[in-house]
């Protein structure tokens, strides 16, 4: 079976289409393992099943940016369908349910939102009684969707507003809210004294590839190193994900068990008890796994997923039973599943590590966007929020250990990927990534998030430009001065900290 899509850009019909990263897109907006191709002249969808299906790929509005966005799901028909029709159609779906679910249908102060809203349905059922004339009925959806855009930006915006007043006035904050993740290989004193004297706590990675390069190798210097700093200054350690089954974070010798669940299993069980008893006395909270979802390397089947989480977490209670333990979650939209039929969607994933009856503490959830790589395409604030509030179902709090989006708009070769990702081709938030729309996007998230009542505090994925995992992502540049986006946050963390005092 199969979708097709006409597709208009400025009034004329596309001959010519790369999709990028295009994606099938089932109930609930997970992702499914499909064929999508541009092919005489129509974006064609093709999975077995018959099931109503929806597309998601990279479109471009001008002058408000370039998002990963979705249609609504759509029957199998003979006749192409207009992309830019529905994906008009489909935001303003979102905006509708997202009113219901912010209940901000009554709320009086959200009344100056109604006309643009109205307008914008104008515009999409204009475009609905025009769809005999394709190109007509493509322009008006254009203006649809970029109204659409900009007004649920706006909404997430002022959702998060209100609920971050009601946080506030209900003395609501824990006091370690504002963090960063830091990369231990770095030993520069000045990077050391920045994040301890700056943050009220530190992510400190333990990565596997790293500390274990070899399988009979242990090198856990750089490590120790921080971890005697931090606890120096008193400073609390999220310490980890101590297991990161995803391709970069996986010791290269680990590949030769990929078929071999038990050693496999045996021997992230033996890694784990090492920095576990190690660190015992240092760390406040663990994050003990994370990407076990994406089943990138290892071929496991759901229940050794599942099995392996649990046992993890079981580990590090069984050595430290009164420990605080996280379960974390990487690329949350779930493109993963729609490259592999052995991955599982994030959201499920969660769901059922929730349901469980494993016994930790919270969610943990890494969102960096600005990079063409599998869940890194650039999302607008609305779908920032809306991924959020799919957490407020699980019963746990959700601690954001990893936040970022590039500083720079061209590949940086000094990130972790050498220069090899290419911001531009991600997508961008409003316009192409630069210090300034760094610290303005950090500023939103931020706000964004921290009005969910169930999200605890939020660390920066980058603390410097040296070796970030996103170009130029992060708060301090190259020879370590503060970028915007580092005054930007500490500003807010003083702001936050009052907030406390006057509680």
């Amino acid at each position: 079976m199969s979708l097709k899509f006409e597709i208009y850009r400025d009034g004329a019909r596309v001959t010519q289409f790369t999709p990028v990263a295009p994606m099938a897109m089932g109930p609930e907006s997970v992702p499914l393992p499909s064929e999508i191709i541009f092919r005489d002249g129509l974006l064609v969808v093709n999975r077995a099943e018959e099931h109503p299906l929806g597309v998601a790929l990279l479109w471009d509005l001008p002058g408000l940016g370039t998002y990963h966005l979705e249609t609504t799901r759509l029957q199998h028909r003979d006749q192409p369908y207009n992309l830019n029709v529905e994906l008009a159609r489909s935001r303003l779906m979102k905006i509708v349910q997202k009113q219901e679910d912010w209940n901000l249908f009554d709320f009086p102060k959200a009344e100056k939102f109604l006309q643009r809203f109205r307008e914008s349905q104008s515009l999409l059922a204009d475009a609905l009684g025009m769809l005999p004339e394709s190109s007509e009925a493509a322009r008006l959806a254009d203006q649809s969707l970029a109204i659409s855009i900009d007004l649920s930006e706006q909404l997430a915006t002022f959702h998060g507003e209100l609920l971050i007043n009601r946080r506030r006035q209900s003395n609501a904050f824990v006091k370690h809210i504002v963090g960063c993740r830091v990369d231990s290989v770095i030993q520069n004193q000045k990077y050391k004294d920045t994040l301890s004297n700056n943050f009220d706590y530190a992510v400190l990675p333990m990565r596997w590839k790293q500390i274990q390069p070899e399988e009979h190798s242990f090198n856990a210097e750089p490590v120790d190193d921080w971890v005697d700093l931090l606890t120096r200054k008193r400073l609390p350690i999220i310490a980890g994900p101590l297991v990161d089954l995803t391709e970069e974070e996986v010791p290269d010798w680990m590949y030769i068990w990929e078929h071999d669940f038990d050693t496999m299993r045996e021997l992230v069980y033996e890694y784990v008890q090492k920095i576990v008893t190690r660190y015992r006395k240092s760390i406040s909270v663990w994050n003990v796994c994370a990407g076990l979802h994406t089943n990138s390397v290892f071929t496991l089947s759901f229940e050794q997923i599942i099995e392996l989480t649990r046992l993890l977490v079981a580990q590090v209670k069984t050595l430290l039973p009164s420990a605080r333990t996280l379960v974390t979650v990487k690329f949350p939209f779930g493109e993963h599943h729609a490259r592999s039929r052995a991955s599982v969607p994030p959201m499920l994933y969660a769901e059922m590590v929730a349901q469980s009856g494993i016994s930790f503490e919270a969610f943990g959830l890494e969102f960096e966007m600005g990079v063409p790589s599998p869940g890194m395409f650039t999302r607008d604030l609305c779908q920032f929020s809306s991924m959020l509030d799919k957490f407020s179902t699980l019963g746990r709090p959700l601690f954001l250990t990893s936040l970022g989006v590039p500083g720079r708009a061209t590949p940086d070769p000094h990130d972790r990927s050498e220069g090899k990702l290419d911001p531009i081709l991600a997508g961008k938030w409003k316009r192409p990534w630069d210090s300034e729309l760094q610290a303005e996007w950090l500023a939103a998230a931020y706000r964004i998030a921290l009005s969910k009542p169930y999200i605890e505090s939020i660390a920066w994925g980058n603390l410097a430009d040296i070796n970030p995992s996103l170009p130029a992502g992060g708060l301090l540049d190259d020879m370590l001065k503060p970028k915007l986006a580092y005054t930007r946050l500490q500003d807010m963390r003083e702001q936050f900290h009052s907030w406390q005092r006057k509680g």
